[in-house]
């Protein structure tokens, strides 16, 4: 049971280049909301069962956020291709995760690990969110069938409510990058000390 949570993660991983396939192709979209649930689903079960049977290796704890980072980014991407989001709005988040990513992994490697802030847990829940509309947004679009389809389409195009959304999302990442900076600028700072002593 201590391994499922690990199990899960790396199934989560596995999940992406899937999810990316069916959302790429309009066929398919609809399997991508659902693939993407389920991701959702294992992100959160893998953490109550770390919680519950205390299994919280060092393995999971770099395993969970990469899978969870790797899920976000390649969502964005395929955003961006379909020409939903903007391209600098992801460059932002990319550039974001991927220099905290860095930078607390020099940390912990010179025994300092780095807090986490709690607009850290903000951004990435808006991110979630964000994305699991724009999921349904393209979903919705994908339903020809269905006769609400297009007014809903120009409602939310009409309105920019994607780009806005995004925007708040935006902002929230890079803010969450500032303080953790200067949350953690002592860490950082003795890490970088201790390096040039050595």
């Amino acid at each position: 049971m201590k391994l499922l949570p690990n199990i899960l993660t790396v199934m989560r991983i596995l999940m992406t280049p899937f999810f990316v396939y069916c959302l790429l192709d309009e066929s398919y979209q609809i399997y991508a909301v659902l693939l993407f649930v389920v991701a959702s689903i294992t992100d959160w079960y893998d953490g109550y069962l770390a919680r519950k049977y205390a299994s919280h290796s060092e393995w999971g704890k770099f395993l969970d956020p990469l899978a969870d980072k790797v899920l976000v980014l390649a969502a964005f991407s395929s955003f961006v291709y379909l020409g939903v989001v903007k391209l600098w709005m992801v460059l932002v988040i990319v550039i974001r995760d991927f220099m905290i990513t860095y930078l607390r992994s020099y940390a912990l490697k010179r025994g300092r690990p780095m807090m986490t802030s709690v607009i850290a847990k903000i951004k990435t829940a808006a991110q979630m969110v964000m994305i699991n509309i724009i999921l349904a947004f393209i979903a919705i679009q994908s339903i020809k069938t269905w006769e609400m389809s297009s007014h809903v389409s120009a409602f939310v195009l009409q309105y920019q409510l994607i780009y806005l959304g995004m925007l708040i999302v935006t902002t929230i990442t890079a803010l969450s990058g500032i303080l953790y900076l200067y949350d953690n600028r002592r860490s950082l700072l003795n890490s970088s000390i201790s390096l040039n002593k050595n």
